[in-house]
């Protein structure tokens, strides 16, 4: 269960870029069938790595997230 911090940085700092990742990945990578799945493995990473100490994750942080793991995606599909 997340501690009332961790959820507070969630819903201040990465909710609020939902809108703009979903487009991000329906333009840049429209051949995926299901966004969800990119965007909630997004939030995975980027909740794992502010539970390491990584002060320095946003906005960057996080459209480069969804592009690695959208690309990773796309490289299990194709084995």
């Amino acid at each position: 269960m997340a501690s009332p911090e961790q959820s507070r940085w969630f819903a201040d700092d990465m909710q609020p870029n939902e809108p703009a990742l979903r487009a991000y990945l329906i333009r840049r990578f429209p051949g995926i069938p299901d966004h969800e799945d990119i965007i909630q493995d997004t939030y995975v990473r980027a909740i794992a790595a502010h539970e390491r100490g990584r002060t320095g994750i946003g906005r960057a942080y996080l459209f480069t997230a969804v592009r690695n793991a959208a690309i990773d995606w796309l490289r299990r599909r194709r084995t």
